[in-house]
């Protein structure tokens, strides 16, 4: 059973049996008593509502549940913590550490860089560190995020990997694996969870979008909406489309089944359902201005989660047909209103405007807790993409995963940096050589640690002409010119005294 599925059978049902059975929102830290941190300190339950909204708390009451006193939330952080907060302290013999937790006086976490040096060998000996760090690791005896069985510190859509939190469905993947737990996106496809990969493939009759969404092949693979036999067009809309080709022979499109722009009307098969609800014919994008069909969000969030209509209820939005596309039929091209061409044609729906309708019976702190649980601490979005029809027009569906965006971006060339990153053209180049997406599409933040890794010292986060990080002799003639004479510009930091030689050693100096 997912974290999603499990939450909502005990949870969703509050509004017939009270708060009594209610659990915390991040179920490792219910109630009162002990915790992961190993924090000694007094439990205050607050009002004992019930509810720890531990990780992604916006108010005190989604802290009143949660354990080892810490029922205030720093909203600024959304973190739930004891102390330290409007006056609030810490028991005799305890203090507050600089995180909002109480812990044994005396008691430091010293770090390196960031990471504790102190050895533990229980979660109390790792109270004093930051968020990130209190966890025991029994196997290290490292301070950590997580261990394969204590995630309590993590947020609710979080696993564990390598010991640190890491949202199961998040952007940034880099292989398949990464997506294992990703609840119907187990690939990983542009460094998003997503159906499907170059190496995981779709079912038969399927083929792989951009998108990493596994669409029914209309037209030839390599060529969407265009044909040869009727073959080709299969699996096109519903069912029915034919292929017409030139009266002297060579490729055709995919066609739906109608004789005359009028029959797309209400129920044609131009488009797939729920879309071919409501139609319109156009002749320009004004003419669909006002198009729009009820789309049930309520419906889509089920399918992204497998809850059930008992946990999250239909609630229908207007969701626009803006989009007027020439469509083919038997003797002439038609306007008929669709929703998109392309992924930005697809607005996201906010759940947050559908709140009472989804989870009717449920207000507050309730509602607060149900988000936590679907969507952890993203964005409470269901993602839209422009799912292919045919040739030039598709309709909106939501992105699997849920909680990545799967909208195609753009970018650069396929082995040159787009604009805005400060690398060498080798360092892009080697970067795109092993990871395409950062140059062919975009540039993300996966490509930037990426670079660390592959590029080495062969990065160039500023100009010569700047002061700031040191530069690598690879950046260019004049950097080459200015640390053979002065390494310390190149192996320190690049500061005002080797912004003053690239100004006289360097062709055409600095402004």
């Amino acid at each position: 059973m997912s974290t999603v599925r499990s939450f909502l059978v005990p949870f969703l049902a509050l509004g017939a049996i009270g708060f009594s059975a209610l659990g915390c929102g991040d179920s490792a830290n219910t109630g009162t008593g002990g915790g992961s941190t190993g924090v000694t300190g007094s439990t205050g339950t607050g009002s004992n509502n019930g509810v720890c909204i531990l990780h992604n708390c916006n108010a005190n009451e989604e802290c009143e549940g949660c354990s080892e006193g810490r029922t205030s939330c720093n909203v600024a952080e959304h973190r739930c913590i004891a102390c330290g907060q409007d006056g609030k302290g810490c028991p005799t013999g305890q203090t507050c550490s600089s995180f909002g937790i109480c812990v044994a006086t005396g008691l430091d976490c010293p770090t390196n860089n960031g990471v504790p040096t102190i050895t533990c060998n229980s979660s109390a000996d790792c109270a004093a560190c930051d968020p990130a760090h209190q966890v025991c690791d029994g196997a290290t005896h490292q301070c950590v995020a997580c261990t394969a069985t204590d995630t309590s510190e993590c947020q609710t859509t979080d696993i564990c990997k390598n010991g640190k939190c890491q949202n199961k469905c998040a952007p940034g993947c880099l292989t398949d694996n990464d997506c294992g737990q990703c609840t119907g996106a187990k690939a990983c496809n542009q460094h998003k969870c997503a159906q499907c990969s170059a190496t995981y493939a779709c079912p038969s009759g399927y083929q792989c979008s951009a998108n990493g969404t596994c669409e029914k092949i209309c037209g030839k693979p390599t060529a969407p909406g265009v044909c040869t036999t009727n073959t080709d067009c299969a699996g096109c809309g519903e069912s029915g489309y034919t292929c017409k080709t030139p009266v002297n022979g060579g490729d055709g499109v995919c066609i739906p089944p109608a004789t005359g722009c009028s029959d797309l009307g209400q129920g044609a098969l131009a488009l797939p359902a729920p879309w071919n609800q409501y139609t319109q014919t156009c002749s320009t994008a004004a003419d669909c201005a006002n198009v729009a069909i009820d789309f049930n969000a309520g419906k889509a969030l089920r399918d992204l989660t497998g809850l059930g209509a008992d946990k999250i209820h239909d609630g229908n939005i207007s969701y626009p047909m803006g989009v007027c596309a020439s469509i083919e039929i038997a003797n002439k091209s038609c306007g008929l209103c669709v929703p998109c061409r392309e992924d930005n044609d697809c607005k996201d729906i906010d759940i947050d405007m559908l709140q009472s309708t989804l989870f009717p019976g449920l207000t507050g702190v309730l509602v607060a807790v149900a988000l936590d649980q679907i969507f952890g601490n993203q964005a409470h979005k269901i993602y839209m993409f422009c799912q292919s029809v045919t040739a030039g027009y598709g309709v909106c569906a939501p992105c699997p995963g849920l909680l990545s965006d799967c909208g195609i971006g753009s970018g650069g060339g396929s082995t040159s940096c787009p604009p805005g990153v400060n690398k060498t053209t080798q360092c892009c180049t080697d970067v795109c050589a092993s990871d395409p997406y950062c140059c062919s599409t975009q540039w993300d933040s996966v490509c930037d640690t990426e670079s660390t890794t592959i590029c080495g010292g062969n990065q160039c986060p500023h100009n010569s002409c700047t002061a700031g990080e040191k530069l690598d002799t690879s950046c260019g003639a004049c950097e080459s010119t200015v640390c053979g004479s002065d390494p310390y510009c190149c192996s320190t930091s690049w500061d005002s005294q080797c912004v003053s030689e690239a100004t006289s050693m360097c062709s055409g100096g600095c402004p």
